[in-house]
C-alpha cells in the first residue's frame, strides 16, 4: 500500500432529525440534546474548513467519505487505533433502541 494516511478520531456534533411524522407539543419539543458523534477514519485533508476522512481505502481508491465541518469538531485525536479500544459507547439495548 503506497499511503500512509494517519488514522484519526474525531469528536463532533451533528444535526439530526429529532422527529418522525408528528412528534411531541411545542413545549415538550423544546426539549433536546445536540448528538455527539464518535468517528475514526484515515485523515485524508485537514484545512481551517473542516476534515475529511474515509472509512476504507486502496492504492487508488476511496471508500465512505466523511467531511466534518471545523465549527462542529470538539476534538481530534491521532493515533486513534490506540484509543478505540477504550471507547465506551451505549450499546442499542442499553440506549432503549432495538
Amino acid at each position: 500500500m503506497k499511503h500512509n494516511l494517519p488514522i484519526v478520531k474525531v469528536v463532533w456534533e451533528d444535526a439530526c432529525h429529532d422527529t418522525l411524522g408528528w412528534g411531541d407539543s411545542p413545549e415538550k419539543a423544546r426539549e433536546f440534546q445536540v448528538p455527539l458523534v464518535v468517528s475514526v477514519g484515515f485523515l485524508l485533508a485537514e484545512t481551517k474548513q473542516g476534515v475529511k476522512i474515509c472509512q476504507s481505502l486502496t492504492d487508488d481508491a476511496i471508500a465512505q467519505s466523511l467531511v466534518i465541518p471545523r465549527k462542529m469538531i470538539q476534538s481530534i485525536e491521532r493515533g486513534a487505533w490506540r484509543c478505540v479500544k477504550n471507547l465506551k459507547m451505549k450499546s442499542s439495548s442499553e440506549s432503549g433502541k432495538n
